[in-house]
C-alpha cells in the first residue's frame, strides 16, 4: 500500500503513474500544495513529493541539456546533448548552407 492519506488507505502507484497524475492535477490550477495535489490525484503526500522532487530535477537537467532519440535501422541511437553544442551545429549548419549558395 502506499499508505494512509486522512485515515484511508490509498492503492500503490508506481512512479511514473503519479508523476502523471501529478502533471494532469497542475494543468487544473495555477499552483497548489502537496496536500491538495494529494488530494485531486488521490496520492499519499510522500508520493507526490517524490514526483515533484523528480520533475524538478528533470527540468532543471533539461533545462541545459536535450535528449534526442534517432532511429538508425532497427536500432535507436540515443544522444544527451548540451543546448550550447545544438546551437553550435545548427550555425555550423547555417553556414555551410550561405557558403554553398555563395558559391
Amino acid at each position: 500500500m502506499d499508505g494512509p492519506m486522512n485515515g484511508v488507505t490509498c492503492p500503490r502507484v508506481g512512479l511514473p503513474e503519479a508523476i502523471s497524475r501529478v502533471m494532469e492535477a497542475l494543468k487544473t490550477v495555477h499552483s497548489a500544495s502537496i496536500s491538495s495535489l494529494a488530494r485531486a490525484t488521490g496520492l499519499d503526500r510522500r508520493t507526490v513529493s517524490k514526483a515533484i522532487d523528480l520533475l524538478l530535477q528533470i527540468q532543471e537537467g533539461l533545462r541545459n541539456q536535450e535528449i534526442t532519440k534517432i532511429r538508425i535501422g532497427r536500432s535507436y541511437l540515443i544522444q544527451l546533448r548540451e543546448h550550447a553544442e545544438k546551437a553550435r551545429d545548427l550555425f555550423s549548419a547555417v553556414r555551410r548552407r550561405l557558403q554553398r549558395k555563395g558559391e
